[in-house]
């Protein structure tokens, strides 16, 4: 080999070398590249999961919510409709009621809404004036206060049952619908303690 061959050698095994380390420089460079790129990866495939797993622990704990807001709602609703059952239950037995006891019951009731005092009328339902007992008028009169007088009304009220006071065109209602109404909270309070 000649000298000038021998440089040319020298120059290209010099760039070999220098290609060589180019490379390997390059071929680290992109093995840490590729490495952080497989880390920051990694991270955000984590991050995707845990926020896919709290997503899922949260509509999970909304559809339980749900669930049970919605079987608490159907138990008030059975319960609720229980209630207006036996209220309902409860006004139909007062209604069958024989005579004797009906009237006795209404009788109470009027002696308790009677205006102490004054003067008035009771009047009943066409049917509870057909059937009212002979005597009503007397052991009402028997009951009521001093000073205090009820007269039994030949005019039938626009009323079910039970019986309207009317003083001096002044009505209060003491049909069993209106005594209902008027209580029902308070039935209702003490149905739910008996029942549940």
């Amino acid at each position: 080999m000649t000298g000038l061959e021998k440089i040319i050698e020298d120059i290209r095994a010099e760039s070999r070398a220098e290609q060589d380390a180019v490379l390997n420089k390059a071929e680290a460079a992109a093995a840490e590249q590729k490495k952080k790129a497989e880390a920051e990866a990694a991270s955000r495939c984590e991050k995707i999961r845990q926020d896919a797993a709290k997503r899922i622990a949260e509509g999970e704990a909304r559809v339980k919510s749900a669930a049970d807001l919605e079987r608490r709602r159907g138990i008030l609703t059975a319960k609720q409709e229980l209630i207006a059952e036996v209220i309902g239950e409860a006004k139909k037995r007062i209604a069958a009621l024989p005579p004797g006891q009906y009237f006795d019951l209404v009788l109470r009731m009027a002696v308790k809404a009677a205006h102490p005092g004054e003067a008035g009328e009771i009047r009943f339902s066409a049917s509870d004036l057909g059937r009212l007992p002979a005597e009503f008028q007397q052991k009402l009169s028997a009951m009521l206060p001093d000073g205090t007088a009820l007269s039994v009304s030949d005019r039938a009220a626009g009323i079910a049952d039970g019986f309207l006071l009317d003083y001096d065109g002044v009505e209060e209602n003491g049909s069993f619908d209106a005594v209902f109404a008027e209580k029902k909270e308070e039935l209702q309070d003490r149905i739910h303690r008996i029942l549940f």
